[in-house]
């Protein structure tokens, strides 16, 4: 008896490691090593979400749309972008609506299917990260532009 629990613990932590993993690959070297370095840091990150290509393909390319012209199938790919981001995006909302002091400030992009949270905990990066449709997260990445010189 007293080894069949043992091998069930020993099951379980396997497990468990396994898990912790999973959920570490979607984040960033970067991101890992920032929570890891510090559990009190408030980090800027970009979560990322299942790819809408499939869901875009099938509901715009069917035999309908085919008689669409330029600006009915280009409203029809943003209709399908914003539906898809809609539903995929739900378990992001409802996690930080539960979260609110995990965080400072979110930013729902549809059109990359893609969520800004701005000042996350690690706590609350590695929930995102547990969410089955988020695939990464990254520390957010500022890119600063030179102003072109005056046009002539």
């Amino acid at each position: 008896m007293a080894r069949t629990t043992a091998t069930l613990w020993v099951l379980l932590l396997v497990l468990v490691a396994m898990a912790a993993a999973m959920e570490e690959n979607k984040l960033s070297t970067d991101l890992l090593r920032v929570i890891h370095g510090n559990t009190d840091a408030r980090v800027d990150v970009m979560v990322q979400l299942v790819s809408p290509a499939q869901a875009l393909q099938e509901s715009c390319e069917h035999a309908d749309a085919v008689a669409l012209d330029r600006a009915q199938r280009a409203s029809c790919v943003a209709e399908s972008l914003q539906s898809f981001a809609d539903q995929a995006q739900r378990p992001v909302k409802e996690l930080l609506a539960e979260h609110g002091d995990l965080f400072s400030d979110s930013t729902f992009l549809w059109i990359s299917n893609s969520v800004a949270v701005k000042g996350a905990s690690g706590e609350l990066v590695l929930a995102l990260a547990r969410l089955d449709a988020v695939e990464k997260i990254q520390l957010e990445q500022v890119i600063e532009i030179q102003p072109l010189g005056r046009a002539i």
